[in-house]
């Protein structure tokens, strides 16, 4: 199993729209993959900082949510409007192995 955490950090003044995207952006994420997608808000350590987590059975099945999420026409449009909430290269994925 492994745990995968995507998160970025919002400009100031934009947590609001940040929350509001982040849960559009997960219910699609879970509409294309089938995964559930916990979307949380940082309450320590980076301010403004959002995360979604999900679980997978292995790297292959990573890799065909990103493909699935890459060609969607829905999650791309929906993408682009993030781009004036979130701090530009604040976005960090990390990938845990549940052992």
């Amino acid at each position: 199993m492994i745990t995968l955490i995507r998160s970025a950090t919002v400009l100031p003044g934009k947590l609001a729209e940040g929350i509001a995207w982040g849960k559009e952006s997960s219910a699609i994420l879970k509409r294309l993959t089938g995964k559930e997608v916990a979307f949380c808000t940082a309450f320590g350590g980076t301010i403004s900082g959002l995360a979604w987590i999900s679980q997978f059975d292995s790297v292959a099945q990573i890799e065909d949510a990103f493909a699935k999420v890459m060609a969607d026409r829905e999650y791309m449009t929906a993408f682009t409007k993030s781009a004036p909430i979130f701090v530009p290269g604040s976005g960090h994925d990390q990938m845990w192995r549940h052992v």
